[in-house]
């Protein structure tokens, strides 16, 4: 209950937040796999060249941003990529689908006990994977800079959709997340750069931590950022990093 009661806050914190953006950069869609609808964003680069490839940056949003209004999803997009600096320097897809009210991203049938996540991805993260192969076929997407980021839910379903597809990620951003650890050793060449706040009383910090040791564990050399005194939204001070976006572009896959 403590946990759903926190979500619910910054869920309204997220709803707020909405006011100041400027969500006409991002064009509605829906994606239909099966009996199963995806609604999405999609926000071109600016300045859109139709004979010029562009990165993609898919966003995963929190829980509480569940649902099929297709606009609640936006909350959180790094307003660093998305405001007039941003728009001009980092030219990009961003892709933003919303996750249906009783899924998730990716689940954990027996957490806390086990961190091993479902053999099969949730219907939402099919459904996604799905339509990023879409639009890569067509859309002008640079398919050695794909990227992924997300918050909580979100960055859950970050490093699950790495472990899922590693050949198609180039970097990734997992910010206050859990992760499958046992699987670190398929995402190891991956550079992730996640971040965590260390008073967190939604995902504890230590699930990051241990993710992190693992990867290294396996020859990887992620970046972390652990945040003293911060709770849960540890990621309105990660997409506020000035370094972050312009090392997640540099990033391409081998």
């Amino acid at each position: 209950m403590k946990k759903l009661t926190i979500i619910l806050i910054l869920n309204l914190a997220f709803q707020l937040s909405l006011i100041a953006q400027d969500k006409s950069v991002f064009r509605k869609g829906e994606y239909l796999s099966g009996t199963d609808t995806l609604p999405y964003r999609l926000m071109y680069p600016a300045h859109y060249h139709k004979y010029k490839k562009y990165p993609l940056v898919l966003f995963l949003h929190g829980a509480g941003q569940r649902g099929t209004d297709n606009e609640a999803q936006l909350a959180g997009v790094p307003k660093a990529l998305i405001d007039v600096a941003g728009l001009a320097k980092y030219p990009c897809f961003i892709l933003v689908p919303q996750c249906a009210r009783k899924d998730v991203w990716v689940k954990f049938p027996h957490f806390p006990q086990s961190l091993q996540a479902t053999p099969q991805p949730t219907k939402s993260a099919r459904s996604t994977l799905e339509l990023v192969d879409r639009l890569i076929k067509q859309r002008l997407i640079d398919t050695r800079r794909i990227y992924i980021t997300g918050y909580s839910m979100g960055g859950e379903g970050a490093f699950d959709f790495l472990t899922r597809r590693p050949e198609l990620f180039a970097a990734a951003i997992p910010v206050c997340s859990v992760a499958d650890t046992a699987k670190a050793g398929l995402i190891s060449r991956i550079p992730i750069w996640a971040f965590h706040g260390d008073q967190d009383d939604v995902n504890d910090v230590k699930y990051s931590r241990m993710m992190i040791e693992a990867l290294k564990k396996n020859g990887g050399t992620p970046i972390y950022t652990e945040y003293p005194g911060v709770k849960h939204n540890s990621w309105l001070k990660a997409y506020d990093e000035p370094d972050l976006f312009a090392w997640l572009f540099k990033q391409r896959s081998k």
